[in-house]
């Protein structure tokens, strides 16, 4: 029984550790780039964001996700280039990502629409001392001794975009790498295969009075084997400044986000989860935060928009 009980932990554990490059992001829609790397470029000239998950605060072994992205628009806007460090732990896993991420905009009379791949080196660790055993003499887990693997996967996407709306499709874990753990211990052994993920997002700003904008956004993911899921965000951005907004997601949770523009190039905002599925009885709630610099480094004042194209729109300030 204790041995049927460790093996769906770890099955659970090794689902979400599958999914774990690409974590559901209450603040997806200021970061895509995380989930389609069409995105890659289409902001200012330098783009950098930091974001923090704690997810379900006060269920032991809960995931937190760090991660530090950057990308950038060059050769007069054609190509995106950047990248991301990903920290994501997940019980007994410590996940560790890098990427690096390219992007090319093919450039319409007021749209582009981008082509992005990225290449992921993705390291695992199973950390024996984080498990707790009911049978200390269980021969299947040895919690003295951490094993660490690593591969390689990848990703691609494409985005059709201004500054007004959005639509984009991506596939990440498109290689479905292979991890196997305690490779020389025949009882210990475990394999698994990367999920491959599918998401469609898309987004449309509006207002009758600039200072007043609704930026509506949805977010769908397919992964087989895994329940459908489909989060519809709306935020408020108010005279540039403050923004304030709610998500819902479908069978999981309330969302409620709050943030500050600062000069037009730094932005921080908070977000916080009330969960509505079985699992709101055992954690408190999930909390995210989200640091920005977006510039393009003093270039022309009148091209210190969206990404110094659309200069016919009236969302040039939306991080």
């Amino acid at each position: 029984m204790i041995r049927f009980f460790l093996i769906a932990v770890i099955l659970f554990t090794t689902l979400c550790a599958s999914a774990q490059q690409y974590p559901w992001w209450s603040q997806y829609s200021t970061n895509q780039t995380l989930l389609n790397p069409g995105f890659c470029g289409t902001k200012r000239l330098v783009d950098i964001r930091i974001n923090y998950r704690n997810q379900w605060t006060g269920f032991e072994g809960s995931p937190k996700t760090y991660v530090l992205s950057l990308n950038s628009r060059l050769w007069k806007g054609r190509l995106g280039v950047g990248g991301f460090l990903f920290k994501d732990d997940i019980g007994p896993f410590r996940n560790f990502n890098t990427s690096l991420t390219f992007a090319y905009h093919l450039k319409f009379a007021d749209s582009e629409l981008s082509l992005g791949l990225q290449g992921n080196y993705m390291s695992q660790s199973f950390v024996g001392t984080d498990i707790t055993l009911r049978n200390q003499q269980d021969k299947a887990v040895n919690q003295y001794i951490t094993d660490k693997v690593s591969n390689f996967d990848g990703s691609f996407g494409v985005v059709y975009f201004n500054d007004r709306f959005h639509i984009g499709i991506a596939a990440n874990n498109i290689v479905s790498s292979r991890f196997e753990f305690y490779q020389k211990d025949s009882l210990k052994n475990g394999k698994y295969s990367n999920a491959a993920h599918y998401n469609l997002s898309a987004g449309f700003n509006w207002a009758d009075n600039p200072d007043y904008t609704f930026q509506n956004s949805i977010l769908a993911v397919y992964v087989p084997g895994v329940p459908f899921a489909f989060d519809y965000t709306l935020m408020l951005h108010i005279k540039k400044q403050i923004i304030a907004g709610a998500s819902y997601r479908v069978n999981d949770a309330v969302v409620l986000h709050l943030g500050c523009t600062i000069r037009e190039n730094f932005q921080i905002a908070y977000s916080y989860d009330i969960v509505t599925s079985p699992l709101r009885s055992y954690q408190k709630g999930s909390h995210e935060i989200k640091l920005v610099f977006s510039s393009n480094l003093g270039t022309d004042k009148k091209k210190s928009g969206f990404n110094g194209r659309f200069l016919k729109q009236r969302f040039q300030y939306l991080l």
